[in-house]
């Protein structure tokens, strides 16, 4: 399924309106551990918005975890208020790192997120995930975080370049 404009409209009504759209069948999740804001998306199996969440991030810098504690206590925050509206426990997350970092820096999202209370089935780099549901296989991809801007060009549907330039966001 193609992500549109309607789609990425639709997850911000759900959260702008705290409510959720009928399901049946399992149910997807991802979490996004961002400088900006941190963010659980539930989608039904065919990706179609179920429920979405969100909160002000103070507990990342530029992709890095600057307070585990703080970071675990939000997702598992969120995770409760999606169970809690959608009637179910959410068991699984994907979750997505920025480009380029190290591999501790990738265990400790994960860490967060198992933390939290989800069993994290896949890490996937920020650029291949956008681009994967953007279904960009040649092009560029732009991420304007809360205190970088990435861009990752990719060719063939793999990341062959990445850069994150500090833009002078106010952290």
């Amino acid at each position: 399924m193609l992500i549109t404009k309607d789609v990425l409209s639709e997850f911000g009504r759900l959260i702008e309106e705290n409510t959720c759209n009928p399901y049946s069948g399992p149910l997807k999740t991802g979490v996004d551990l961002g400088t900006a804001n941190i963010v659980i998306a539930v989608t039904d199996e065919e990706n179609r918005p179920v429920a979405g969440a969100t909160a002000v991030s103070k507990v990342v810098k530029d992709g890095i975890v600057v307070d585990f504690v703080g970071a675990m206590q939000t997702v598992r925050r969120l995770k409760l208020r999606l169970e809690h509206m959608l009637g179910v426990t959410l068991e699984t997350a994907a979750t997505a790192i920025p480009p380029g970092i190290i591999e501790g820096n990738v265990r400790c999202i994960s860490n967060v997120v198992e933390g939290a209370g989800f069993e994290v089935t896949n890490v996937i780099d920020e650029p291949t995930a956008a681009a994967s549901v953007l279904d960009i296989a040649d092009g560029a991809v732009v991420d304007v975080g809360g205190g970088t801007t990435g861009i990752s060009i990719l060719r063939g549907g793999k990341v062959i370049f990445t850069a994150d330039e500090p833009q002078g966001a106010p952290i």
